[in-house]
C-alpha cells in the first residue's frame, strides 16, 4: 500500500503529463508528415467527418499507448530502485466471471 502512495506522484508525472506531451507531439508530427497539414479539430470547417473522427481516435490511441508505456517504465524503475511493485500483482477477474464461480 505504501508503494502505491509513493509511486502516485511518479505515475501522475510520467503517465499523464509527460506521456500526453510526447504522444501529442508524435501524433502531430506523424499526421503532418503523412498528410502535409496539421490534424483537424472538431471545429475545422473544411475537414470531413471521417477526418475529424479519425484524427481524434488516432490521437487518443497514441496518447493512451504512450501513457501506458511511460507508466509501466516508471513502475519497473520503481521496483528496481525500491524492491516493491507499486500496482496490483495480477488483473482482477471480470465481474461476470466472478459471479459464475460463486
Amino acid at each position: 500500500m505504501i508503494a502505491r502512495i509513493l509511486f502516485l506522484p511518479i505515475g501522475i508525472l510520467l503517465g499523464t503529463v509527460l506521456a500526453r506531451k510526447v504522444g501529442a507531439n508524435a501524433f502531430e508530427k506523424g499526421w503532418a508528415g503523412s498528410r502535409g497539414t496539421l490534424p483537424p479539430t472538431a471545429t475545422t470547417e473544411r475537414a470531413t467527418w471521417p477526418e475529424v473522427v479519425g484524427a481524434a481516435a488516432l490521437r487518443g490511441s497514441i496518447i493512451a499507448v504512450t501513457a501506458a508505456a511511460f507508466t509501466r517504465l516508471g513502475a519497473s524503475t520503481f521496483r528496481y530502485l525500491f524492491g516493491y511493485w507499486p500496482g496490483e500483482k495480477s488483473p482482477a477477474p471480470a465481474p461476470q466471471l466472478r459471479q459464475r464461480s460463486e
